[in-house]
């Protein structure tokens, strides 16, 4: 029998490596979960990596010939590789939630590939084996060797990619258990496919409005810091030069002793504020805190709809999944509030269950909070005495105009409140720094000339 190197981690959390024969690394994974421990990587011992295909995988051609699930293992045309003598890496540092290099166009490429597949018929391992191989980045070929031996072995799909949500999103695996959970994993990874390009849209979108504004911001402050730092001191000495007796505005001599006192005590400075943002992490990392701040990034003026209006449309997209397969609304939201990880909407999707266990309503308590708004409410209760699916499918196309809406306000109101800010320093800096070298220059060097 060959011999397989593996690791797995003990129940404490300590990780052995140890080699072990069996018959396949199915077997492997057998032994090592009779033991009590959980496998983290398998590798067949002195396996040479099978030649890559230069032929191409015609990913269209497959979804027309719609190959069946028990032909997988035998020969064809298609010459796809198989991967299990492949040589498998160590997958610890990505089991930590390290993604390494992962972008979302690649997580976008290996759902449109796996689509395509699990439409053509293929099963699971089949599919997985063949994105692998089309697969060029090297940490994700590692989380699909992991999809691999889990589902050799019994295990989910969704639960090898809810390890890894900084590189599947929550309602990215959503999509995904209800998919495999249905029956229906092709179309779960159709929505995957469509939420990821929309979330890749989006995320452009929002990277091209809001970047270039804060460095641009960034900049403006950081002149305005340093010339007020070392600006302001040199004012005693352009009244010394000119002889002048009259004594420096108040708001002067105040930004100048600060000045100075920032200078000479800069370690003071950067302490404070390493300790407020270190107070601040204390204070969120509680569920009252976090409570608090995510119910005031979701209030905030000008970005809080927006941020409301996005977590909204996730749970609405998983909602709508989940209903369109069959669950009740309480199964439903369930499932739907794995797709946030905003406290605050959390804890209305739990009042909202337990009103539904009292013989309540669920959207009772989004309306009492404003969460949503009274056009999608109206919208609910009129789908719960209908048809709610239709409803569902029309608020996720009201919540898509809503944050494009969103995106255009912020568009136009963000340069207007940089402005505006930028506005109050320069006249901070005028008044502090200008005023006073005006005044002494027109006062006590022309004047007196004249």
């Amino acid at each position: 029998m060959p011999d397989y190197k593996y690791k797995a981690v003990l129940k404490n959390g300590k990780i052995i490596r140890n080699i072990i024969s069996a018959k396949n690394r199915s077997e492997v994974i057998q032994k090592i979960k009779a033991t009590k421990m959980m496998p983290i990587s398998v590798t067949a011992k002195k396996i040479t990596q099978p030649k890559k295909s230069k032929k191409k995988v015609n990913y269209d051609k497959l979804a027309k010939i719609g190959i069946s699930k028990n032909e997988r293992g035998k020969k064809n045309k298609l010459n796809i590789p198989d991967v299990k003598g492949s040589k498998v890496t160590s997958l610890l540092t990505a089991e930590v939630g390290l993604p390494g290099i992962i972008k979302p166009k690649d997580v976008l490429t290996f759902t449109n590939n796996l689509y395509i597949l699990k439409k053509a018929k293929f099963n699971n391992i089949t599919a997985l084996e063949s994105v692998y191989n089309s697969s060029e980045n090297k940490k994700l070929r590692e989380i699909i060797e992991e999809m691999i031996i889990g589902v050799d072995s019994g295990e989910t799909i969704n639960n090898v990619m809810s390890r890894y949500p900084k590189v599947f999103p929550p309602l990215y695996t959503n999509f995904v258990r209800v998919g495999e959970e249905s029956g229906s994993l092709d179309v779960a990874l159709e929505y995957g496919r469509d939420y990821m390009e929309s979330n890749i849209k989006l995320r452009k979108t929002l990277r091209g409005i809001l970047i270039p504004k804060i460095l641009q911001f960034v900049l403006i402050m950081v002149v305005m810091m340093v010339t007020l730092l070392f600006g302001a001191p040199m004012i005693e000495n352009v009244y010394e030069m000119f002889d002048s007796d009259k004594e420096l505005p108040k708001l002067t001599q105040v930004a100048i002793e600060m000045s100075k006192w920032i200078i000479s005590n800069w370690y003071i400075v950067l302490a404070i504020i390493a300790l407020m943002y270190v107070l601040f992490r204390v204070l969120i990392s509680s569920p009252r805190g976090r409570y608090r701040w995510d119910k005031f990034k979701v209030k905030f003026p000008v970005f809080g709809k927006l941020n409301l209006n996005i977590v909204t449309s996730k749970f609405f997209q998983a909602m709508l999944l989940n209903i369109k397969n069959g669950m009740r609304i309480q199964e439903s939201l369930e499932v739907s509030k794995h797709v946030t990880t905003n406290y605050y909407i959390l804890a209305l999707i739990e009042t909202g269950k337990n009103n539904l266990l009292s013989g309540g309503s669920w959207i009772e308590p989004f309306a009492i909070e404003g969460a949503f708004s009274p056009m999608i409410i109206e919208m609910l209760e009129i789908g719960m005495q209908t048809d709610l699916t239709e409803m569902m499918v029309k608020i996720e196309e009201y919540l898509g105009q809503e944050i494009n809406e969103s995106i255009a306000r912020t568009i136009k109101l963000l340069p207007e409140i940089m402005y505006i800010f930028i506005g109050i320093v320069l006249v901070f800096f005028v008044i502090t720094v200008m005023t006073p070298l005006i005044d002494v220059y027109m006062g006590g060097f022309l004047f007196d000339s004249i």
